[in-house]
């Protein structure tokens, strides 16, 4: 793989210059706003370009990197050609409707900066006369009416398996939870890391539990993990915090060895759409977990991908401080969140007008 530097205005238009340059095997690396520009390093097919340099280089990776390594690789890379094609679609989509003639209301929706996915879902239950400066408004209406709605977690099930990005706060939210629970006077909750692969993520775990002073078990097999669910008692939960390296193949035998269970895809507000959309495909969760609420990111992704599912949401993170607890989360919460800009001193056309004095 060769790197290559692409300035642009936005990461979009630098992803559109790097699939016309490279092709369409072109691999975002990083985004970095620097300045007034973004900084885009884009991974390019050295093969093509340098056919024998390439195949020394793909030598020496697969001797020295570590099967594991070279797995993580590639789910990553997995994901971000997702992304690209994503944005590439998306940019062939509005070059096509470049030529159209657009409404008003499309035309103030997109002074919205709503995506272009979404279009459809808002402007068939608005009409011409919402294009207003109450246009804002209305579109977060629309978007409480179309978000799934929110659910307890169920104490009742015995067992609560998390699942997630690597990095989305799974573990964090994994320990809240236990914190919580002791916090009610119950019976101390098991935490267990399952099948955790990352070396970072061990080494973790096992910081917390020393800080805290509590018991995180480490299980590599789901016949010992079901023993440890046998021997509950009967106020107690377990609280499985996964990888997701394997989880299409591990989550059908969870449901099939365990007694009592529900899965929670803990998600980051700030993940890309195809990394959301592979979990939320994997199966049917019992509930979705919002992490870096606290940062002030981009929403639109994470509102994409839960007006294409209904997986119900329930708590919350406003931030990685463990003494700072989960909280219960809404739709409404999400879309309130939602930086809309202000449409006062915008025509119907969707130009800006001067204020006429009195």
């Amino acid at each position: 793989m060769k790197m290559d530097v692409i300035w642009a205005q936005s990461p979009k238009i630098g992803i559109g210059h790097a699939v016309t340059r490279f092709g369409d095997d072109s691999l975002l690396l990083s985004s970095k706003k620097i300045g007034r520009r973004y900084r885009l390093i884009i991974g390019t097919d050295q093969g093509k370009r340098d056919e024998e340099n390439s195949k020394a280089k793909i030598t020496d990776y697969d001797t020295s990197a570590p099967n594991r390594d070279k797995m993580d690789y590639q789910k990553i890379a997995t994901l971000v050609r997702k992304e690209v094609e994503h944005l590439r679609k998306e940019l062939e989509s509005e070059a096509v409707s470049s030529g159209e003639d657009k409404t008003n209301l499309e035309i103030m929706l997109e002074k919205l900066q709503v995506p272009k996915s979404l279009l459809p879902t808002i402007v068939e239950k608005l009409n011409e006369e919402d294009a207003s400066e109450n246009l804002s408004s209305k579109v977060k209406t629309v978007l409480k009416e179309t978000l799934p709605e929110s659910t307890d977690i169920d104490l009742g099930i015995k067992t609560h398996v998390l699942c997630g990005n690597y990095g989305s706060g799974k573990t964090t939210v994994a320990l809240k939870m236990m914190l919580k629970l002791m916090s009610l006077n119950q019976a101390v909750p098991v935490v267990v890391s399952y099948k955790q692969n990352h070396s970072t993520s061990k080494s973790l775990i096992k910081e917390l539990a020393k800080e805290l002073k509590v018991p995180i078990f480490e299980i590599d097999d789901v016949a010992t993990l079901k023993k440890v669910e046998e021997q509950l008692s009967d106020d107690s939960v377990l609280i499985v915090d996964t990888s997701t390296g394997n989880i299409k193949e591990e989550i059908p035998k969870l449901k099939r060895e365990l007694l009592s269970v529900n899965f929670h895809l803990v998600n980051a507000c700030d993940s890309f759409v195809a990394a959301q959309e592979y979990f939320l495909n994997v199966t049917n969760w019992s509930s979705m977990i919002i992490t870096r609420l606290e940062m002030s990111a981009n929403q639109w992704p994470l509102i994409h991908s839960l007006a294409n599912t209904k997986v119900p949401l329930s708590l919350g993170s406003i931030s990685p401080d463990l003494n700072s607890q989960l909280v219960s989360i809404t739709n409404e919460d999400l879309v309130n969140q939602l930086d809309l800009p202000n449409l006062i001193g915008i025509d119907q056309c969707g130009t800006k007008v001067a204020n006429q004095a009195a």
